[in-house]
């Protein structure tokens, strides 16, 4: 088996022949998705494996590895957030590490309407195809898979991660989402070995209720702070009125206040706030501008 067949080789009961060119992406070999997110997939699509535990890729036979830690982040404009708002554009960043002595990976990565693998999936948003990282690329649907892949196109060097790319979440109402991928770091020797390690991952991205109003990120003219708060939250406009709503990850709202004055700073009491992150949606006129703040 050559070790260009980095990651996705993943189909039983195919040649060796074929899976050899796997090592630029499955699914653009018409072959599985390895994310796990379409294992419970029915008819021609049963039977997409978990990680890399079918024949022709490395690491086939073993088991997902603690020695590789692997995660899925949705930004917005490098602020990590838990919820998406229906139609507005996010940055998805995959991040890993090995403690083995590995030099290369391939990886498989993608969204999932709903928080579960089902008989039928279906794509949660859609992914820009254009500002790529290298040695990547957006793969639609294909004879094995449901659900559009990102995936390397050749073996990538493990010192380029994280990879970052551009995701639009899915219209308003479509609920919760997903966010799928695999990692396998390979130790380049030529040989499938226990010197091959992957693990997956996994992440649930709530929609944010109508109700929040949450349309823009930041910008300079707001500040929020301290962040961290421990007892009070000031926010601050340079200019113009403005209504601040406070919102948990949970799309509860937790405060509200107005600033009816140019210039004036608004406090909000922390100090009864539970600890954990909270959206601040300030809203002047048609403009709406949120930030995540940390509440210890």
């Amino acid at each position: 088996m050559k070790k260009k067949v980095l990651l996705f080789g993943l189909v039983a009961g195919m040649g060796s022949l074929a899976l050899s060119s796997y090592h630029s992406g499955a699914a653009a070999n018409g072959q599985y998705d390895c994310t796990g997110a379409e294992t419970a997939a029915t008819g021609s699509f049963a039977g997409n494996p978990t990680g890399c535990t079918n024949g022709g890729c490395h690491g086939v036979g073993t088991a997902a590895s603690t020695a590789v830690t692997t995660s899925i982040e949705l930004d917005s404009a490098g602020v990590a957030t838990t919820h998406y708002k229906g139609g507005m554009t996010y940055t998805v960043k995959l991040m890993g590490s090995t403690t083995g002595s590995n030099t290369y990976y391939g990886f498989q990565m993608n969204a999932l309407k709903g928080t579960a693998s089902a008989a039928s999936n279906a794509d949660a948003g859609t992914w820009g195809t254009t500002g790529l990282p290298a040695n990547t690329q957006v793969t639609a649907p294909t004879a094995g898979t449901q659900l559009t892949c990102v995936e390397q196109t050749r073996a990538i060097a493990a010192s380029t991660l994280p990879l970052s790319f551009t995701w639009t979440a899915p219209a308003t109402g479509t609920g919760s989402i997903s966010l799928w991928a695999v990692l396998n770091f390979v130790n380049h020797n030529g040989s499938a070995d226990a010197g091959d390690l992957w693990n997956t991952t996994m992440s649930v991205i709530a929609e944010w209720p109508a109700s929040t109003g949450v349309a823009e990120v930041a910008t300079a003219d707001l500040k929020v702070f301290p962040n961290p708060t421990v007892d009070v939250l000031n926010i601050d406009m340079t200019a113009g009125n403005c209504t601040v709503t406070v919102f948990d990850l949970n799309g509860r709202l937790v405060a509200s206040g107005d600033r009816t004055t140019n210039g004036q700073t608004l406090s909000i009491n922390t100090a009864s706030w539970a600890t954990g992150v909270y959206q601040v949606v300030v809203a002047s006129g048609a403009d709406r501008k949120v930030v995540s703040v940390v509440k210890k």
